[in-house]
């Protein structure tokens, strides 16, 4: 019964093969953007899964808002470093605590013995506990001494046969510049570790033991943040593991202000919420600070994915239902001969799964083809068959065709089998209208996705449009940022390469921003505002004009000293008309000397936040790793070789890096560009999806009315109120969707823009665009159709009757 069961669906297949080619590619293209969505889940969930002890493993989150982009608190991967060894001592169910160096993405120089010295990123310095605490695999050196003494370290596999082309290399030497003016150190190494295969949050391409970190700070006045982690002991109860760290970091938090001119009750007064807490490792990177995890990200390509699929399985069980009546004198003559209604509907659902098997198979195709692309697109690394998760990828990819099968087959199944052989046989079957409620509605559901997606692209296109030519309060263009702390002599040196404009620093800038929060006291008004370092050419640097008052200068001495610039944003909070006034920060007092048009050096999720520039270094931080060059002409390529000449003098070891603001203005909108990019293709196929679906309706309809359409003829009617009667069934469907998907795509389009900080009003030409797009495309559509129908000669279709 099997083998038969095949044969007629195989024959099924092959009689309307214009309609299976139809149902095959759209399942194909549902299912690849299914596949590709579920590569992406199974990477982001295999975070941290690569060892079974790192269930063990914790990161310590602290509650604070140092180097927050907007000077609010945050479960931040960044703590200070005494809270390692407090709760080493304190919470008896650690067994070993590590302290890491954030992650800067900095590229540090190394140098083999007669070898260039080449950048290498992911150099991370931790103290001798890391390896006790996450538990790499050694290819080389004995994890127990690997950082024991200060100056080793521990190499990738990749990055040991990048250095030495060998993996015997215990004992050899790397000489390191971490920073640029360091002095270069040289670095044993002791182990190889093999590359995890998942993802870690902890990434590394070499950890590097200083010695610095094995020292507890014990000034409290001084602050050193790094990442900490934690192994604890097997089945330990989280939620009381956390308590009992919150009370000993609020106990040791309170000493603090023992010989401070504030009290802890004045820091809780002021808005603080302290808080520390361990989080399993495994939920770090769905939990990243600041921004949304990738859980929150993923969901609407996931919506829009599923309606893919969905699109797919309505074009399936559309034509299946509309092809049903001329299977139904099949079904009528095997109930007679004595076919039970589940036989029935066993063979129409192999016919389903005969489809989706297919559309499986190129589904495969379509994922080798694709993956390239995605994974670039999202700057990933996924593989499909050789997928260390492959055994469970197929599972759910079984799973997944099963459920395609039943969703697509089960509905027209049923239909089919339920037939009447009676009325069947007698023919007065075909007249019949079984099953049209249920098209028409999935043809308005197929549209209103679709239509919703049309909108969708247009407001973002909008909102994408509108951050493109937002005036960011300064000038972008021909501004390169090098990653280097200011120094005079090599600064004045640049300023004499032909060429160049201004050469500033500031810690504030698109790209690489940080904000640091500090107190003041204006006219008896105590507030928390943003600090930043500049120099005096920063501002000119930037292109930046005083709205009141002055910039800073090297005309007055005083500037160097205590005087202050404000941008927009902090003058409205300090009164408006500030220029002459001051203010005390502890013991400094500052005078505010000009005000300048809010600035951009976060993307435009973040809002500009009340911000002083100062030129001094008191009350405040002095490294600011951005040296911002201006040139004098748009063509500089040349003259940044000039500055690499002078750069060389200073620092012959640690090569220059630099990125031009345009490109870090480009770079801060890639999140936005990704996703928009995804949001575009995917709409194109769901409408492509859509019309396919329509168009492969329409032509059956057109074929099932063959015989009205020619009485109609020769009763007189013309071929346009032929091509009329055939479009105006699909154009209120059409229309009806439009209805339905205006306030859907209102309320998803309304969501999408609260996430900015400067943001779009609601655009009308969206939903205008989209609506005419929708029914000028369905008209066309079922016009060829309809055409063919209304030109051809009734004759042919009643010399029968």
């Amino acid at each position: 019964m099997f083998k038969l069961n095949l044969k007629i669906a195989w024959r099924n297949l092959w009689k309307n093969k214009f309609y299976a080619s139809i149902n095959i590619t759209g399942l194909a293209i549902g299912l690849t953007a299914f596949v590709l969505l579920l590569l992406y889940v199974n990477y982001e969930e295999s975070y941290d899964t690569w060892s079974p002890e790192l269930k063990n493993v914790y990161q310590v989150r602290e509650f604070h808002s140092y180097s927050a982009p907007d000077n609010k608190q945050y479960w931040q991967t960044s703590n200070e470093s005494r809270i390692a060894a407090l709760l080493n001592q304190n919470i008896p169910q650690i067994t070993a605590v590590t302290k890491v160096e954030n992650d800067w993405y900095q590229n540090y120089a190394l140098t083999v013995k007669d070898r260039k010295s080449v950048m290498i990123k992911g150099i991370r310095n931790a103290d001798s506990a890391f390896f006790k605490v996450m538990p790499y695999s050694f290819l080389k050196g004995n994890e127990a001494t690997a950082l024991s003494k200060p100056n080793s370290i521990v190499l990738k596999k990749d990055l040991a046969l990048k250095l030495f082309g060998t993996e015997d290399i215990i004992g050899k030497t790397i000489s390191i510049v971490r920073w640029e003016g360091d002095d270069i150190t040289d670095f044993t190494v002791t182990g190889i570790v093999t590359e995890p295969n998942t993802p870690q949050s902890v990434s590394f391409s070499g950890i590097i033991h200083t010695g610095e970190f094995d020292k507890h700070n014990q000034n409290p006045t001084m602050h050193k943040y790094v990442e900490i982690y934690a192994r604890l002991l097997r089945n330990a109860d989280l939620n009381q593991l956390n308590a009992n760290v919150q009370k000993v970091y609020i106990n040791n938090l309170k000493t603090t202000f023992t010989n401070s001119q504030s009290s802890y009750a004045d820091y809780l007064k002021s808005g603080n919420v302290p808080n520390c807490k361990l989080l399993p490792i495994d939920e770090a990177h769905q939990n990243p600070p600041f921004v949304a995890g990738w859980i929150k990200k993923i969901k609407p390509v996931s919506l829009i994915v599923t309606f893919l699929l969905l699109i797919s399985i309505i074009n399936f069980i559309n034509l299946a239902t509309a092809q049903s009546f001329q299977r139904a004198k099949e079904v009528g003559v095997k109930k007679v001969l004595g076919s039970s209604k589940g036989l029935l509907v066993r063979q129409f659902l192999m016919e389903t799964g005969l489809q989706s098997l297919f559309a499986l198979l190129i589904c495969g195709v379509l994922i080798e083809l694709f993956l390239p692309a995605f994974n670039q697109q999202l700057g990933l690394n996924i593989s499909f068959w050789s997928n260390h998760k492959l055994f469970f990828i197929l599972l759910q990819l079984f799973g997944l065709f099963l459920i395609i099968t039943l969703l697509a087959g089960f509905y027209p199944a049923k239909v089919l089998s339920n037939y009447k052989p009676a009325t069947v046989l007698k023919g007065t079957f075909s007249n019949s209208n079984k099953g049209l409620v249920l098209r028409n509605s999935l043809i308005v559901l197929q549209f209103v996705i679709s239509v919703t997606l049309i909108i969708a692209i247009g407001a973002m296109q909008t909102q994408v449009n509108f951050m493109n030519q937002k005036d960011l309060g300064f000038d972008k263009s021909r501004v390169i940022n090098i990653s280097a702390n200011y120094d005079e002599k090599i600064a004045n040196d640049i300023r004499k390469v032909s060429g160049v404009q201004y050469v500033g620093a500031t810690t504030q800038v698109i790209g690489n921003a940080f904000a640091y929060a500090d107190k003041i006291n204006f006219q008896g008004k105590k507030l928390n505002l943003n600090m930043v370092t500049v120099t005096m050419e920063a501002f000119p640097a930037l292109g930046i004009k005083p709205l009141q008052g002055r910039l800073f200068s090297p005309l007055y001495k005083q500037d160097t000293v205590n005087t202050v610039v404000l941008n927009e944003s902090a003058a409205k909070q300090l009164g408006g008309v500030v220029v002459g006034k001051q203010f005390r920060s502890y013991e400094n007092v500052f005078q505010i000397i000009g005000v300048i048009k809010d600035y951009h050096a976060e993307s435009f999720d973040k809002s500009i936040i009340p911000t002083i520039y100062k030129v001094t270094y008191l009350g405040g931080m002095s490294a600011n790793g951005n040296l911002l060059v201006r040139f004098n002409s748009s063509h500089y390529q040349a003259i940044i070789g000039k500055i690499e000449g002078v750069w060389k003098k200073y620092y012959p070891n640690y090569p220059m890096n630099y990125q031009s603001l345009n490109d870090a203005f480009i770079h801060s909108l890639e999140d936005n560009s990704r996703f928009m990019n995804m949001i575009v293709i995917f709409s194109v196929i769901s409408v492509s999806l859509s019309l396919s679906g329509l168009f492969a309706l329409s032509t059956f309809v057109a074929k099932r009315r063959t015989k009205e359409v020619a009485v109609r003829k020769v009763l007189g009617a013309s071929n346009m109120q032929i091509v009329n009667l055939l479009n105006k069934s699909f154009l209120h469907l059409v229309i009806a969707a439009n209805l339905i998907s205006w306030p859907i795509a209102y309320i998803l389009i309304k969501k999408w823009l609260d996430g900015f900080a400067y943001r779009i009003d609601m655009p009308v030409l969206p939903f205008i665009i989209a609506t005419i797009t929708s029914l000028i495309i369905a008209v066309l559509t079922v016009s060829i159709q309809a055409r063919k129908a209304a030109i051809a000669n009734p004759v042919k279709a009643l010399k029968y009757e």
